[in-house]
């Protein structure tokens, strides 16, 4: 009997689906293909937790780490990692889960360089069975500064292991400004820099917060700042209409550009200036953010300047 035209329909769609999913295999972010290939040799379900701790394991090592991790209150964090699970889960490739698990049976390892294949083996090897606590025990009692933030090292650790935690944190300093640029920068890579800097306030002087850049977006980048210990604040009032900012070809254009809000915004928001010279007195370490990596080619330098200016300001400023 002839198959009927709705199974001809099923199966088209069926074809369709595997050709698009073989199509974004062959596509996709290395980093993903890296997560994927863990999650076919580990052969299992695993939860969100315990998966940050077995990339990072296989990323320690790497020339250059497909995924970049911060010390969180989770200890090794990745907040790519769970960008991309949205990603992966909209592609069909990973299931709507809590937990991590491969939506078929692809493969995905042979996909990465020889180097990536042995560490990904390797780590399932020597650690497919540790989960929870024991997996958690020996990330932190080996890499100890992502245990700074943790909420559990002092459940998990013995007390000299929480002296080794302590030796790791990046200690106390003196009250300094800073300037931050994300251009070039992966989320983590950015708050790593706040964190080794001991940075307390980081004070985002954009205009209008929105980035096509993960992580950069205010309501990302408050949640990130705020989820390592920071403070987050926006002034607005410091920020420069998108307008003005058309046609920045040189530096000549960029020195133009702030000679004119020097004379503008700078000028007109002298409250603004007050709010963040009292959180510097109040906070010691502030950094102030903006898109640019040099500093020179961002208004983020005329805000130091301008708060150089005082007659109060005595502080070293240093551009991240």
């Amino acid at each position: 009997m002839a198959p009927s035209m709705a199974a001809n329909s099923d199966l088209v769609i069926d074809f369709c689906q595997a050709t698009m999913r073989a199509t974004r295999s062959t596509t996709m972010f290395y980093r993903r293909k890296l997560l994927l290939g863990l999650l076919q040799s580990i052969g299992r379900p695993v939860n969100k937790v315990d998966l940050q701790k077995y990339l990072f394991l296989v990323c320690v090592d790497q020339k250059r780490s497909a995924y970049e991790f911060i010390p969180h209150r989770f200890g090794c964090f990745s907040f790519q990692i769970d960008a991309d699970k949205r990603a992966l889960t909209k592609y069909g490739l990973v299931s709507d889960t809590d937990d991590w698990r491969l939506a078929d049976n692809r493969r995905y390892l042979h996909l990465l360089t020889p180097d990536d294949q042995k560490r990904v083996i390797d780590v399932v090897t020597v650690f497919k069975r540790k989960r929870g606590r024991a997996l958690i025990q020996h990330v932190y009692r080996q890499y100890p500064y992502y245990a700074i933030n943790s909420e559990i090292r002092d459940d998990v650790l013995t007390r000299a292991e929480r002296a080794a935690v302590e030796r790791a944190r990046p200690k106390p300093a003196p009250a300094r400004v800073f300037t931050i640029g994300y251009e070039g920068r992966t989320l983590e890579h950015y708050l790593r820099k706040l964190i080794d800097n001991r940075i307390k306030v980081l004070c985002d002087v954009r205009k209008n917060p929105l980035s096509m850049k993960f992580g950069f977006s205010k309501n990302q980048l408050k949640h990130a700042v705020t989820a390592i210990g920071l403070e987050y604040v926006h002034v607005p009032a410091l920020g420069i209409v998108s307008s003005k900012r058309r046609e920045l070809k040189d530096q000549a254009d960029y020195d133009a550009l702030f000679d004119d809000y020097r004379r503008t915004t700078l000028a007109e928001n002298t409250d603004a200036i007050a709010f963040v010279a009292k959180l510097i007195r109040e906070r010691g370490r502030v950094a102030f953010t903006c898109f640019e990596a040099d500093s020179a080619q961002c208004h983020r330098s005329c805000v130091v300047e301008a708060l150089a200016a005082r007659p109060s300001f005595r502080h070293r400023v240093i551009h991240l």
